[in-house]
């Protein structure tokens, strides 16, 4: 006969009701202190795209001088750049708020065969999307309504083939057409955003030898910061400080360009790494 077994209850397994409230109580307040935070911290969409956007450029435009012995593609300025013979350039149109159809055609950005004297790194790129900012909304009237224009990027005025100086007679700070005459590739920047009522010509003016000398407008897109690729390569934001370097928006007009902006050190920094210096002034 088997002995008798007492009978000893199971431990309680489980959360009570009011348990289970208590927790899900807990997680709603730490998820609704946590989100600010987390929102701060978030990758924004747009940034990255463009960020991305930049390095292919600026990766495209290394291939380039590979490819030709370390000449950099040309840089050259003015209203017909990229589309004649002595006017070269990386690409071809000029922007505005016309209904020109420069503002809309990609293929002054990479069809080559049929702008020869443009859009010199469509063969490496293929795709006209990394010219544009996503946040970039800006339009031009073309073909009876408004459409997106097809280009947010320049190109720095200190780097190309055919490029120029806004100072005639700078000597501090000379145009490199040759890869092996930037001496700091992390330092000098290649390819920026620039403001939809700055841009025009694919090339960015910028005047290091004069102290607190702003030409064209860096584009602030993204809270307040700027799309900024390098001559080694890497990308990264700039955060504008000043409020002068990022003047209210008129949509549809142009700023008014080449302006001295005393104690901006915004202006400062984009001297510095438009000439590719350690330090600047």
């Amino acid at each position: 006969m088997k002995p008798h077994s007492e009978h000893v209850p199971l431990a309680r397994v489980g959360f009570t009701l009011v348990e289970l409230v208590v927790v899900v109580a807990l997680v709603c307040l730490l998820a609704t202190m946590l989100a600010p935070t987390l929102a701060r911290t978030k990758p924004n969409s747009a940034s990255f795209q463009c960020q991305n956007n930049l390095r292919q450029l600026a990766f495209a435009w290394k291939m380039y001088a590979d490819d030709n012995n370390g000449n950099l593609v040309y840089n050259r300025d003015g209203g017909i750049a990229g589309k004649a013979a002595g006017s070269e350039a990386w690409v071809a149109g000029w922007l505005d708020f016309t209904a020109s159809t420069d503002n809309t055609n990609t293929a002054l950005l990479i069809d080559h065969n049929k702008y020869p004297y443009g859009a010199y790194l469509g063969p490496y790129v293929k795709t006209p999307l990394v010219f544009k900012c996503p946040a970039d909304r800006s339009t031009a009237p073309v073909g009876g309504g408004p459409k997106p224009r097809v280009r947010s990027v320049s190109m720095n005025n200190h780097v190309g083939i055919g490029s120029r100086t806004w100072s005639r007679y700078s000597v501090g700070f000379p145009i490199c057409s040759n890869f092996a005459q930037i001496k700091l590739p992390a330092y000098m920047f290649v390819i920026l955003d620039e403001r939809e009522d700055s841009i025009s010509d694919g090339c960015f003016e910028t005047d290091p030898d004069t102290l607190y000398q702003v030409v064209d407008y860096p584009a602030s897109y993204h809270n307040n910061a700027g799309s900024f690729s390098f001559a080694d390569g890497h990308s990264e934001l700039h955060h504008w400080n000043d409020p002068r370097t990022r003047p209210l928006l008129q949509p549809g007009q142009f700023l008014s360009l080449s302006i001295n902006l005393p104690g901006d050190k915004d202006v400062l920094w984009l001297a510095q790494h438009a000439a590719g210096v350690a330090s600047y002034p």
